[in-house]
Parts: C-alpha cells; structure tokens; sequence
C-alpha cells in the first residue's frame, strides 16, 4: 500500500482533508474492486430482509478491505467474504438500532427546537410592535435553531458513523455492543467527524443531483403540454424506473468513498487511542 495512506504521526489525529484525501487514494486504488462490490449491495438492497443484511454485510466488507489496506496486510475479497459471513445479521441489526436511534434523536431535537423558536417568538412579538422589525427577529431565531438542529443531528450521526466496523474488523462485537464501541471511539472526536461529513456530502452531492435532474427536465415539459390521466400514470412510472436506475448507478460511486472513509475515521481513531496491535477479525494482529 502507498505510504501516503497512513498518518505521518499516528499519535495525532488526521485532519479532515488528510482523510478524505486518503479514503479518495484508496477508492481510487481499487475502483474496479470496490464497484463490483457496491454493485452488488445496491442490488441486494432490492431484496426484502435478507438482501438488506446480505447488502449491509458487503458494504461492511468494502471498509474492511480498505483497513486492510491502511495497515498494511492486504485481504482478498473472497477471505474477508467468507469471514463475514456468520456476522451478516449482526450488521443488519445494529443498521436497524442506529437508525432507530438517529430517528429517536431527531424527534427529540425537533420538538425541542419547536419550543425554543416558539416561546422567543411570543415574547418578540409582545416586545416588537412593529411587525417588519419581530417577523424579522422571527425569521433569523428559527434560521439559528434550524442549524443548531442540523449541527446537532449531524454530530449524532457522526457518533454512530463507524458502527459496521467494529462488527466487520474486531472479535466478539455484535449488533449491540458496536453501537457502544462506535460511541466510545468517537468521543472527543465528533466534531471533526461532523466537518469530515459535511466534506464528503459536498463531494458526493453533483451525483446525486445529477441523478435528478433527468426528472425534472421530463417532468415539466410533459405537464406543460396538459396530459391525459392514463398518460400521467405512465409517463410519472417510466420517470420513477429512471430515476431508480440512476440512483443506483450514483450509489455504486458514492458507496465505496463513504466506507473507505469511514475505513480511514475507524483506523485514525484505533491508532491514536489503543496505538499498535490492531486485530482484525480473525483474530491477526496489526
């Protein structure tokens, strides 16, 4: 593996363009590997149950690869396959549990900053009576909670970000111990998570516009020229299938860059909180 991959001095914690940059080397480096194998998710996905756990097991599979990589001792798809086998449900289920989780947070946040804009507004209002001057205030109140809410939604999602890998790379880790061991290596770190996504988010979203776009430049023209129901129902089908298919060509890029950034989060945060003697799950020692 290319040097430039490990941090210069493990004992630090990489900068967020050091890991992007690097989860970009190592996507780069094993593009062909690393598309076959989010193909493969992405198809898996469309399957009830079993295809979501066989789809969460080989996205798991590619972070793996790519910490492989990133200490030094390679593995073939087939060997990391087959080890990660026996655990395909354990990362179905802590998927479920984290979204659960986020979801939980997420209702709570919103309700909390539902009270918070709604209180200030009431006394802005009885304050101001000018009503230019408190819509004004209003709008730049809920302006600052809306992004304390996003900021706070995203440093949760950065705590829970790295939850496959631990399943994925360890020994002994299941659906529910990895959402403690993801919030135990994070901490002190979330906030640099939190830039690291909003990085990757910005590299990521032309894809998934573009994704998009064919929609809408189908959608309004067609509306435009006032169609028939049975026309309607046709036309938004054939739109929906497209739209479909370029999500899932975008996924196949945009998967294997999230998880070989998360390969890199996982090995910065290893290797700067328990320093050498990495292992990975079956049982070799980094």
């Amino acid at each position: 593996m290319s040097s430039n991959l490990s941090p210069q001095s493990p004992m630090r914690p990489l900068s967020v363009g050091n890991v992007v940059s690097s989860a970009l080397v190592l996507y780069r480096s094993h593009l062909k590997l690393y598309l076959g194998l989010a193909l493969k998710a992405l198809l898996w996905w469309f399957v009830p149950v079993y295809g979501w756990a066989k789809a969460s097991m080989i996205s798991a599979q590619i972070s793996r690869l790519a910490f492989s990589e990133l200490v030094n001792q390679p593995e073939t798809s087939k060997n990391v396959e087959s080890q990660l086998n026996p655990r395909m449900w354990s990362f179905l289920g802590a998927r479920i549990l984290v979204n659960l989780i986020l979801f939980g947070v997420n209702i709570g946040i919103s309700i909390l900053s539902a009270f918070v804009v709604f209180i200030p507004a009431l006394l802005i209002t009885s304050v101001f009576r000018d009503s230019s001057a408190s819509g004004l205030l209003s709008s730049l109140l809920q302006l600052v909670v809306q992004l304390a809410s996003l900021a706070g939604q995203l440093w949760f999602q950065a705590r829970f970000l790295i939850t496959d890998l631990p399943i994925a790379i360890e020994n002994n880790v299941d659906a529910t111990t990895t959402i403690s061991r993801s919030w135990e290596l994070t901490k002190g770190s979330g906030v640099r998570i939190q830039l690291i996504l909003l990085l990757a988010y910005l590299i990521t979203m032309p894809l998934v516009i573009i994704a998009f776009i064919p929609a809408v430049v189908l959608l309004i023209p067609f509306f435009a020229s006032s169609p028939s129901q049975d026309a309607i129902v046709s036309f938004v089908s054939l739109v929906i299938f497209l739209v479909i298919v370029l999500a899932v060509l975008a996924g196949i890029f945009i998967m294997p860059f999230w998880q070989s950034i998360k390969a890199v989060i996982y090995y910065d945060l290893r290797s700067r909180r328990e320093g050498l003697g990495l292992q990975l799950g079956d049982g070799r020692e980094y």
